[in-house]
């Protein structure tokens, strides 16, 4: 295929990861971008060829942003998905030491995510938001005592130690990652569709939407609603149904459920991700 493939940066996120085993099948280079806006806009644009951005994790739930940005007047399309098992450590510059660290820098989601193993063993520490795992690194030289959760890989490309790893609070830590584009892809045998409903106000229309599926035999494999920012007390609903919008069957239950929703977007159909990447 050739050409970009944009993910959330800097080198050494876990991002990246999931971006190196895209690439290594598509012959893409990946290209780091500050945030997942700006994945977004690079994919639009036609500066990379595809993009990738974290979705959900096991332990923390959805990327909030992925999903605000999906229902938005975006053009792109999901065209694949990737499980990665996340294992974060406790990095900090070769002369410090645990008992010496006194502020640690990461994003949000991975100080969720090791929340038991930060309050056992530096409750004391201030625990500062960036806007990726590895974004605080270049922190690190310029004051001592600090520390950053970040990957094994990030503590190889910028010369860290680790303090302490796989900090994690559950072993099976798993974030699931979005690939995007500007183009649909094609039916497999193993696919699912993603889906972004809007629905009535009135009693049983979730029931009667959801029934619709439940009749034509199509399993739902995800299903959460996100308040509508314009009106309170209003929801979206994201939908994962197994199936690619092309077959006979899931394309008769979409019909039927547009009918009565006050919108029905296609966010993309694409190939299930078989296995998780260790």
């Amino acid at each position: 295929m050739g050409g970009l493939l944009g993910y959330l940066g800097p080198p050494g996120s876990f991002s990246e990861a999931a971006a190196i085993r895209r690439s290594s099948n598509l012959s893409l280079a990946p290209q780091p971008y500050p945030s997942i806006d700006c994945v977004f806009e690079a994919v639009e644009s036609g500066s990379v060829v595809q993009g990738i951005v974290p979705v959900e994790n096991s332990l923390e739930g959805s990327v909030n942003l992925t999903y605000d940005l999906l229902s938005a007047n975006s053009r792109l399309q999901i065209v694949g998905e990737i499980l990665l098992r996340i294992r974060h450590q406790l990095l900090a510059r070769p002369e410090e030491d645990l008992g010496s660290i006194r502020e640690i820098y990461s994003h949000p989601q991975a100080f969720a995510q090791c929340r038991i193993f930060l309050n056992r063993t530096k409750p004391e520490a201030v625990r500062t938001n960036m806007i990726s795992t590895v974004e605080g690194i270049r922190l690190l030289s310029e004051k001592g005592g600090t520390a950053v959760i970040a990957s094994e890989r990030a503590a190889d490309l910028y010369g860290l130690k680790i303090l302490c790893a796989n900090i994690q609070d559950e072993p099976l830590n798993i974030t699931r990652f979005l690939v995007l584009a500007l183009h649909d892809a094609p039916p497999t045998n193993t696919d699912k569709t993603s889906l972004l409903l809007g629905l009535p106000d009135t009693p049983g229309s979730l029931y009667r939407a959801l029934g619709i599926f439940a009749r034509s035999n199509l399993n739902l494999t995800k299903i959460e609603s996100r308040p509508l920012r314009s009106e309170m007390g209003k929801y979206r609903f994201f939908l994962d149904v197994e199936g690619h919008r092309q077959t006979t069957t899931l394309r008769s239950a979409l019909k039927q459920i547009r009918k009565n929703a006050l919108f029905l977007k296609v966010l993309g159909s694409y190939p299930a991700a078989g296995s998780v990447f260790i």
